[in-house]
């Protein structure tokens, strides 16, 4: 009976960026999201991140309560988007917390309070092609049951909305960020089918499985540091010559600006 082999499908993820850096902004103005109870602050956007910091608190304080375990750190992250009438979109918020116990809960209780929260309007808005990331990062130390607040550094506090776009293959252009993400997925399936080679060896042997592959797209689109784990080397190496012959791609950008952008891609080998 001949063996065949196949490769499964290819799936591309593109890694959150909210990793870095919201300071060498050059392209976009710093937009400024105005609440009901910001609306005379000097610093809307502090306003905006110290009214949210307080709902997350009073969730917190409670939860924290009825938590048995001494936590030496609770890091909570924040993710929205606005809709087209510039109001918090219910179905675009994404909160988390570094504790399972309290995730839960604590996600469904909190995103709820942040979409009750009205927006009177929008100062200095991207452009309506572009659909901004908010991203807000509170961190807190424990000790005798009380939470003490922990000073982020200036990459991570808030400073309005974030546009990231998506590295491209060459000659790939620009629509929008899902049509963006979707033509590049598609063009890279291509690529590794095109190039893919079930090793002869790991057929002789009857080797299969899924290779996650991780690697970075820098600020000239130069594809490097792929990274591998799978359940053989032989067909970890594979996947990284596959990779290494990508072509030189046009750089992600974050609010203008060309960035080091990760991917993790799987590849599921199968007989």
């Amino acid at each position: 009976m001949k063996i065949k082999a196949s490769i499964l499908l290819i799936v591309c993820t593109f890694i959150s960026m909210n990793c870095f850096s919201q300071d060498d902004s050059i392209y976009f103005p710093q937009e400024e999201i105005i609440i009901d109870e910001c609306a005379d602050a000097l610093d809307k956007n502090e306003c905006l991140s110290l009214k949210i910091e307080e709902e997350v608190l009073v969730i917190l304080e409670d939860l924290f309560k009825k938590r048995n375990q001494e936590i030496d750190t609770l890091k909570t992250r924040i993710t929205f988007e606005l809709n087209d009438l510039n109001q918090i979109n219910d179905e675009r918020i994404h909160s988390y917390i570094n504790d399972k116990k309290l995730n839960k809960k604590f996600t469904r209780e909190l995103n709820q309070r942040i979409a009750e929260l009205h927006v009177l309007r929008v100062d200095n808005k991207k452009p309506d092609n572009y659909k901004p990331n908010y991203f807000l990062n509170y961190d807190y130390s424990t000790s005798n049951n009380k939470l003490n607040k922990i000073p982020l550094d200036s990459n991570s506090t808030f400073k309005g909305g974030t546009i990231e776009e998506t590295p491209l293959f060459p000659n790939q252009p620009r629509v929008n960020a899902l049509t963006d993400r979707r033509t590049f997925n598609s063009l890279m399936q291509l690529h590794i089918g095109s190039n893919f080679v079930y090793p002869k060896e790991a057929i002789a042997k009857k080797i299969s499985g899924r290779v996650s592959i991780m690697f970075l797209v820098d600020k000239e689109g130069n594809v490097g540091n792929i990274k591998t784990k799978g359940p053989a080397p032989i067909l970890e190496n594979e996947a990284r010559r596959i990779i290494s012959l990508l072509p030189m791609l046009q750089p992600g950008r974050q609010n203008g600006a060309p960035k080091k952008i990760p991917y993790s891609i799987p590849i599921n080998f199968k007989l």
